[in-house]
């Protein structure tokens, strides 16, 4: 299959969609994977940084662990970006993303939805995590560790493929977090409703939704997490009010001493001197049934495992020789919204080498923010330029997908 012009690129996960021409290094359209429709009437959808012109309207999601269930939603996502791109749906080819433990039926109502709804004329999946292998230079042997807002995920990948047996994902990401971060504000202003310091100004006094007033909290509390948390390169316990010394862990990189910071609600109130809250608050990640005993409305299984467990579970599921686990634990690569709290990387590292010592650990983790920001999107650029894989196998025609049919798509896509 050729062909010399430019293909529409969607890589969506829970959190956001990036979407832009493989002609372009970068994707030109941003937005958040949600939408805000009239209660009332079940009107227009309406997506990106137009929802804020619509507090009274209802918000909702697309995702639930990871995985599409609101195709109709999909479907009208996607003709907004071919018309905000100003392209015409029927001309271009697309290829879109999907995490590697996407579900046939969901392949099927891909291209169902590309085909069908929106008439392209050709049409790819591509495993997210394959994509960010790509895009670093590592898909011939890696451990792609994406730390998202409502899953954490791991996926071993050795020679341009994934290793399905390997696949593992928890809830436990940053959404996760965002209880224990609200408790903590809460904690500082005991006697003020939660509007007063996580709505927005401009809201404050605005007629709103119930789901719109949740999903400007929950904004609020990620760019708390953005800015304020830091993994402790040790475990840190709930009770715990400094960093464990260096001497319980010699052989180990070291702590320096805390710095204390300030942070700015959006009500411009100041909470001040936040120390060693900033590790407590990012710890739930490594240890979410420990640190869940003070909410037990979380209900939060006693065997439920953080990051570095997680990664662990990953490589005695796949049941390989040590020769493949060697190479995979020497390309840990970390992307997702939550991988750049500080230390986090060295953090994982540190607890598998404590915990497997016979291996070496080296992990990835890109210094340029907004690179691995996009990292999914580029390496689907990459691998579906003719210099790096064969389009035959990664593209279906509405052709073919006339003529063979739904188990044709699900061995092409599998």
């Amino acid at each position: 299959m050729d062909f010399d012009f430019p293909s529409l690129i969607v890589d969506s996960n829970s959190s956001y969609t990036k979407a832009g021409l493989s002609s372009l290094d970068m994707p030109s359209v941003v937005m958040p994977t949600v939408y805000s429709r009239d209660s009332v009437d079940n009107g227009n959808y309406v997506f990106g940084d137009d929802i804020d012109s619509y507090p009274q309207n209802n918000i909702y999601t697309m995702y639930s662990e990871g995985l599409v269930y609101d195709w109709e939603a999909i479907s009208q996502q996607w003709t907004q970006i071919y018309s905000q791109l100003k392209l015409n749906a029927t001309e271009i080819p697309l290829v879109v993303t999907e995490n590697a433990w996407n579900t046939k039926k969901n392949r099927i109502k891909a291209c169902q939805t590309a085909f069908e709804e929106l008439q392209v004329p050709i049409f790819s999946i591509l495993k997210r995590q394959l994509c960010t292998a790509f895009a670093v230079s590592k898909p011939s042997s890696s451990i792609v560790v994406d730390i998202d807002e409502d899953i954490v995920s791991v996926t071993p990948i050795s020679n341009g493929a994934v290793l399905p047996k390997g696949i593992q994902f928890t809830k436990y990401g940053g959404d996760f977090l965002s209880p224990f971060v609200l408790d903590f504000i809460q904690s500082k202003f005991p006697n003020e409703p939660i509007d007063s310091f996580l709505v927005p100004r401009q809201f404050q006094n605005s007629s709103m939704s119930d789901s719109f007033r949740t999903y400007q909290i929950s904004t609020s509390l990620a760019e708390f997490k953005n800015v304020l948390l830091h993994a402790s390169l040790y475990p840190v316990l709930p009770e715990q009010n400094d960093l464990p010394p260096q001497t319980n862990y010699p052989q180990y990189e070291s702590h320096s001493q805390i710095e204390f910071r300030n942070y700015e609600l959006p009500n411009r109130r100041l909470i001040k001197d936040i120390g060693i809250e900033q590790y407590k608050l990012a710890e739930p990640l490594f240890n979410p049934a420990g640190y869940s005993k003070n909410l037990p409305q979380l209900k939060v299984a006693q065997d439920a495992e953080g990051i570095s467990s997680l990664i662990l579970s990953s490589m005695k599921s796949l049941e390989a020789p040590a020769s493949l686990y060697m190479e995979l634990l020497k390309n840990i690569v970390f992307t997702g919204s939550l991988s750049s709290i500080p230390n986090l990387e060295h953090r994982i590292a540190q607890d598998l080498a404590r915990l497997i010592s016979d291996y070496t650990i080296i992990t990835y983790l890109s210094p340029d923010t907004i690179e691995r920001q996009f990292d999914s999107w580029v390496g689907a650029n990459v691998l579906t330029s003719s210099s790096a894989g064969n389009l035959d196998s990664l593209f279906i025609s509405k052709e073919e997908y006339q003529e063979n049919g739904e188990d044709y798509i699900v061995e092409k896509f599998k």
